[in-house]
């Protein structure tokens, strides 16, 4: 060694994912959610999951209440199907120790990748599928209006 420094940052790749036709402010969390999966932060991501559902239902006015009746009033309201209902019942679960400092079990990367599909059934569910069909409406609508 003649006095060369060697830096090395950690991470060296983060990984994302876009969630466009959702509220920035809720998409900008699901993405930090993969960032963390990314670089093996478990706890961070799934907790993360766990927020991002947290957030949609207040983003869809439901506010009052512990997440499991957020979720259920997601269900009864028609915005979430049975499956997607039982799908963040499941994120739920496992978020809640992390979400109340209790941080004695360890996440498996499978645990982690599961929690982060689930959320993402529920924000396609609740603005990604509506944008895409509403995007379709639009095009077949000016189509129409287009042709003589």
């Amino acid at each position: 060694m003649s006095g060369d420094i060697i830096l090395r940052v950690w991470p060296q790749e983060v990984g994302g994912k876009s969630f466009p036709d959702v509220p920035q402010h809720i998409g900008e969390a699901a993405d930090e959610a993969y960032r963390c999966y990314s670089i093996n932060a478990h706890r961070a991501a799934t907790l993360l999951a766990r927020s991002v559902i947290e957030a949609t239902a207040k983003e869809m006015g439901i506010t009052n209440g512990q997440l499991f009746s957020k979720i259920e009033a997601l269900h009864d309201r028609g915005l979430i199907r049975e499956y997607v209902r039982d799908g963040a019942h499941e994120v739920r679960y496992l978020g809640n120790d992390m979400a109340h400092g209790d941080f004695v079990d360890s996440i498996e990367p499978a645990d982690t990748e599961l929690a982060l599909s689930l959320m993402d059934a529920v924000l396609e569910e609740i603005f990604q599928a509506p944008a895409r069909v509403n995007a379709a409406r639009a095009r077949r609508l000016a189509r129409s209006q287009a042709q003589p």
